[in-house]
C-alpha cells in the first residue's frame, strides 16, 4: 500500500513536506545540505547532504555478518 503522506518527512516549524516519499521513491526533497527547510529555513535534526540521483525501487545489498 502506498502512503505518500505517511511516508514523508515534514518540517516541524512550518509543516511543509521536506522529503516526499512514495514507497522507495523520493518525489521531492526540499532541504539544503545543512538540513534546513527550503520554505522557512528551520533547521531539522539529522544528517543531510546534497541530494543527488534518487535510487527508486532498486534494492541496495546489505551485509549483516562476515
Amino acid at each position: 500500500m502506498h502512503d505518500e503522506a505517511g511516508g514523508s518527512t515534514y518540517c516541524p516549524s512550518c509543516g511543509e513536506a521536506v522529503i516526499q516519499r512514495d514507497w522507495y521513491r523520493i518525489n521531492a526533497y526540499r532541504l539544503n545540505e545543512q538540513g534546513a527547510c527550503a520554505s522557512c529555513g528551520a533547521q531539522l535534526a539529522g544528517r543531510y547532504q546534497k541530494f543527488g540521483k534518487p535510487f527508486g525501487a532498486r534494492r541496495i545489498p546489505v551485509r549483516i555478518a562476515a
